[in-house]
């Protein structure tokens, strides 16, 4: 059985997902739910759940203020957030699940099934770079959160030189010859990296420019990069990034 809990403080909230969990999986179980932040932190603390619906802006106690009474976190959590876009970004680097409101059966459908696939206990390091990207004032935080099959790998994304699609996974190539295989796909991983300037020149090619260290025009054209990788470049992105990477290497 699968313990839950469901903090909100919108009674409305919690009786939507609580009546949307109840059609997912007869297996989950709802042990709790509660509109006072406070009272909710206080069972937590005797019955620690599976998993946390968490609300963000609460009174007298956030979510995030919630959470730091109850360290070391040894269960997953799903915040329910109205955050703006970039605030989304930050739970995506930090690899927190997270239901954005108004909350639908098809929301928390995905979320679940998303959960399920990657069920990993949230660890105090992804609750830290969590906190650390939400308070950034720009909106490129310098690590990311790599979910592997035994947890999670916090890398420099300055240390990431390229990224392959393997259908459904990506691989993700860093300095010193190091590689991470993550159950996410190149198209996710691209929206992660994008703020960072790295460019998607091939359907299954994610790069990092400041490790190209050559352009080879020839059969379509194609990339090499400093770990000495051949990356081919798609025919509708030769121009544009021929143009980038020309531009950069004469200023190197």
């Amino acid at each position: 059985m699968t313990k839950i809990i469901i903090i909100d403080d919108e009674t409305h909230c919690i009786n939507v997902l609580e009546n949307l969990i109840s059609k997912i999986n007869p297996n989950y179980k709802v042990v709790g739910t509660f509109t006072n932040p406070l009272l909710g932190l206080e069972f937590i603390k005797n019955n620690k759940p599976d998993l946390l619906f968490l609300d963000i802006e609460m009174p007298n106690l956030n979510g995030f203020a919630l959470l730091d009474h109850i360290l070391p976190i040894d269960f997953d959590i799903i915040f329910t957030t109205a955050y703006d876009q970039y605030a989304i970004k930050a739970f995506q680097y930090s690899a927190i699940n997270y239901l954005l409101k108004p909350i639908t059966e098809k929301n928390i459908v995905k979320a679940i099934s998303s959960w399920e696939k990657r069920r990993n206990k949230t660890s105090d390091k992804q609750w830290r770079l969590l906190q650390e990207h939400l308070n950034k004032t720009d909106n490129a935080p310098s690590q990311i959160a790599l979910p592997t099959g035994v947890g999670y790998q916090i890398v420099d994304v300055e240390n990431i030189v390229r990224c392959q699609s393997d259908n459904n996974y990506t691989n993700i190539f860093c300095n010193q010859e190091k590689r991470v295989l993550i159950s996410r796909t190149l198209k996710e991983i691209e929206a992660l990296l994008s703020v960072h300037n790295f460019i998607r020149v091939h359907q299954s090619h994610l790069i990092n420019p400041k490790y190209v260290k050559g352009i080879l025009k020839q059969d379509g054209g194609s990339l090499i990069m400093k770990d000495n990788a051949e990356i081919p470049v798609s025919r509708q992105k030769t121009k544009q990034i021929n143009d980038i990477l020309e531009t950069m290497l004469r200023f190197k």
